[in-house]
């Protein structure tokens, strides 16, 4: 197999040295060997032959004075080049020169299976009749805790923010994440960086301290704040897990399971700093387990001493990255949470080793059926709620996670999407232009909160008028209902993750699934 003739070549004229002083320099002409460049009847350069080239990029880096030749491919090189593609030479180059592993934000990217190999089975004459979206009501609130809490959390859509912390993103984006979640209803959470002072109040739809005493709410019908207890510690108090409404145990993550969270230096300012109880500037790198909590034994006991700190008034969640799903689940409920986030490795971060994050985990579709197995063979289907996180997307990737057995679902790199995130992935850098993943004054004053969150809000809207769609058109008035058999996988390798029946064969693949609902 020959590389040549998939490339495309262009000299930028107006830089290059042979178009201002023809008969000069002529270095890429040396460099190639393959004899792509030639001199016009003026002396200048041009490309000759373009089919000749075979990508080495040698006249880029080792011939033109001016860097002003351009080699892209024309073809996908997962064709033309198999694995060697330039991303991956480029990237044994880099570690060749500085011996560092790639950190980076947001999560795993390539071909992972994902929600798209899934469709909605609609309804016509041999299944129940569709609901009519215009004229008939669906009921898509979630409560969380109401069978162990004094104060549990009733959310009017099945959708809550993922935990982002501060530190990862400004503290205007949390203020967006935490007005939002007011205005709609839904839950926001503190993530593993503590709380900035305030964060509660905005969530419950309190402009400040003031109107929260006189008790003028601002943005209705306010929301809920969760705070996380992860294994830094970061900001943990008596009064911080006393401010929330409910308390996540967080034991891991889609992007990087089995490792703490990371927030470089360059982030940690003298405000993220207080809160962490951190030196300034200094890399906050948690732990990568919780050290007392070795077991099962260890979990419970831990359960039991929050529900206790909060006066069994408000949920106990915890949060896992995607390990073994059944098994995990069994485990978290048995030990007493009200509700369990199960982060598919998709799921996204502010930075991780690249190496983790492409690699650990397993996808969130493979995740979501075992998890919910786990909770209906013990017997706690819907009193212990399932919340799937890791690659929402829209209401349609909301719907198939429901019918694969989830309560509720999170928007973690959407809801950043909303706020004005166009997807970078350096958000490990902090230098992020549209003020969220960054501590950088000059860019936070690019974010403005009640604009952003009010683009969250519409988002959020907008997703749940695509899950009321999807569930009605499939014969659905409320979301209990909705079921596995609304899906039909449409390649064999979700099909087998799922359990979900292969479309025009009608039955599960492979045989392994059937009997799995019974």
């Amino acid at each position: 197999m020959t590389l040549a003739g998939h490339y495309w070549i262009t000299i930028e004229r107006d830089r290059c040295r042979s178009w201002q002083q023809p008969w000069k320099c002529g270095a890429c002409i040396d460099a190639c060997e393959q004899g792509v460049f030639a001199r016009d009847e003026k002396g200048r350069v041009y490309v000759a032959n373009e089919i000749a080239c075979v990508g080495c990029k040698i006249c880029m880096e080792q011939g033109c004075p001016n860097s002003c030749i351009y080699v892209r491919p024309a073809t996908p090189e997962s064709l033309s080049r198999g694995i060697w593609t330039t991303q991956t030479i480029e990237e044994i180059h880099r570690k060749a020169q500085t011996g560092e592993y790639e950190i980076r934000g947001y999560g795993t990217m390539g071909n992972i299976p994902h929600f798209d190999g899934l469709v909605v089975v609609p309804s016509q004459l041999a299944s129940r009749p569709p609901k009519d979206k215009y004229r008939e009501k669906f009921r898509m609130e979630v409560t969380i805790g109401e069978r162990t809490c004094a104060k549990p959390i009733k959310l009017n859509y099945p959708f809550v923010f993922a935990a982002m912390s501060y530190g990862a993103i400004s503290r205007e984006g949390k203020m967006a994440l935490a007005v939002a979640a007011a205005k709609l209803g839904i839950l926001a959470n503190t993530g593993e960086g503590g709380m900035f002072p305030g964060e509660a109040i905005l969530a419950h739809g309190y402009e400040n301290e003031e109107s929260f005493r006189k008790g003028v709410r601002r943005w209705n019908p306010g929301g809920y704040l969760a705070v996380q207890y992860s294994t830094g510690r970061w900001g943990v108090s008596m009064d911080y897990l006393q401010a929330g409404d409910a308390i996540e145990i967080k034991i891991g993550q889609g992007a990087k399971p089995g490792m703490g969270g990371h927030l470089l230096g360059k982030k940690v300012t003298e405000d993220i700093a207080m809160i962490r109880g951190l030196p300034p500037g200094t890399d906050a790198l948690s732990p990568c387990r919780h050290y007392d909590i070795i077991d099962q034994k260890d979990l419970k006991k831990k359960v039991e001493i929050l529900r206790d700190l909060t006066n069994y008034e408000k949920p106990i969640m915890i949060k896992m990255g995607p390990s073994l799903p059944y098994e995990d689940t069994y485990i978290a409920a048995e030990a007493g949470v009200d509700a369990i986030s199960i982060d598919g490795m998709v799921g996204g971060t502010g930075a991780s080793p690249e190496v983790v994050t492409q690699n650990a985990g397993i996808p969130t579709i493979a995740c979501i059926r075992q998890a919910a197995k786990a909770l209906k063979d013990m017997g706690l289907k819907g009193k212990v709620k399932l919340i799937a996180l890791g690659g929402i997307r829209d209401g349609a990737d909301a719907f198939k996670a429901i019918a694969l057995g989830a309560d509720a679902v999170g928007f973690g790199a959407a809801a950043e999407i909303a706020l004005g995130c166009r997807g970078c992935m350096s958000c490990h850098k902090g230098a992020c232009h549209y003020g969220l993943a960054t501590q950088e004054a000059r860019f936070r004053a690019c974010l403005n909160v009640e604009a952003a969150s009010q683009r969250l809000v519409n988002f959020v809207r907008a997703c749940a008028e695509e899950l009321k769609i999807l569930a009605m058109l499939s014969g659905h008035d409320r979301l209990d209902t909705i079921s596995a058999d609304d899906l039909r996988a449409i390649d064999l390798n979700t099909a087998a993750m799922t359990g979900v029946k292969l479309a025009g064969l009608e039955k599960v693949f492979p045989q392994s699934w059937e009997g799995f609902d019974d």
